[in-house]
């Protein structure tokens, strides 16, 4: 009778900690936070960055190319310094003279105008594209 207690309270620790394992696994999942944005089906993604990793990014790399894609009346106003002003129509046709494999981040007023731009590139096939989150007002650096 004691052995059949005993290992009933063994399989009990066992399933406990197999709950635990799980439970651990579940919050892992959960809290690693991916910045990365998926299309519904899966065939597109790019990454949202914060002002403080964007300029870590641009200071790393001196090949991102910076698309600033608001109107030609605000980018004259302030931006990002090495931006190019491309309107998101402008950018569609664009597309071409891009390299798919280099590095890109987009900004815009809002990260409405800029996900759409984010968007339509990566459905394009390319592969590395970061969208500052917050746009312009949220770059809290230098600008031209």
């Amino acid at each position: 009778m004691l052995k059949i207690f005993v290992l009933k309270k063994r399989t009990l620790y066992i399933a406990l900690a197999i709950l635990v394992i799980f439970i651990i696994g579940i919050l892992v999942l959960v809290m690693s936070n991916s910045d990365e944005t998926f299309s519904e089906t899966m065939k597109y993604a790019y990454k949202t960055i914060s002002a403080e990793q964007a300029k870590v990014l641009l200071e790393k790399n001196s090949d991102v190319t910076v698309f600033d894609i608001r109107d030609e009346e605000e980018y004259v106003k302030n931006h990002l310094p090495s931006a190019t002003q491309l309107t998101y129509k402008e950018l569609k046709k664009k597309l071409d003279y891009y390299g798919k494999d280099s590095i890109y981040m987009i900004y815009g007023k809002d990260d409405k105008q800029s996900a759409k731009a984010a968007d339509m590139m990566a459905s394009s096939g390319f592969s590395k594209i970061y969208m500052l989150t917050g746009g312009i007002e949220k770059w809290p650096y230098e600008l031209d």
